[in-house]
């Protein structure tokens, strides 16, 4: 039996503005993560046509999210054009993540790890016998 790799990474937020929102974005090969690398670097507003066919592209990598309308409470259609109906701070939060995700760059602890205390052996003199 073989490996099937996941073809999802599923994007959660457990705190601040965004929190309880839950998105599922396709895995993409390098060849087309190299082409959205720019928009994951922020979007160069002086080329809007450039920063649209970006965000559309990486709207069509989404699968699905939790979004509802804050008018209607009604679920907002998980498309590409829906996405770029959002505002820039929530779309950019999306890519930012993803490409956080798929660096493998790791969550930040939940707690602080704590410090501990010196060894024992660090503080012993070390003057010649």
């Amino acid at each position: 039996m073989g490996y099937k790799r996941q073809k999802l990474v599923k994007l959660t937020w457990a705190d601040g503005e965004f929190q309880g929102l839950e998105v599922r974005v396709r895995r993409v090969s390098v060849g087309k993560l190299l082409k959205l690398l720019p928009l994951m670097d922020g979007l160069d507003i002086d080329k809007a046509d450039e920063a649209e066919a970006l965000l559309l592209e990486f709207g069509s990598l989404l699968a699905g999210w939790n979004l509802e309308d804050e008018d209607t409470g009604d679920p907002v259609e998980c498309t590409p054009e829906a996405f770029i109906e959002q505002d820039l701070e929530f779309m950019m939060e999306i890519v930012q993540q993803y490409g956080a995700n798929i660096a493998g760059v790791a969550a930040p602890l939940e707690q602080p790890s704590p410090s501990g205390e010196q060894f024992q052996e660090a503080s012993l003199p070390m003057g010649d016998l």
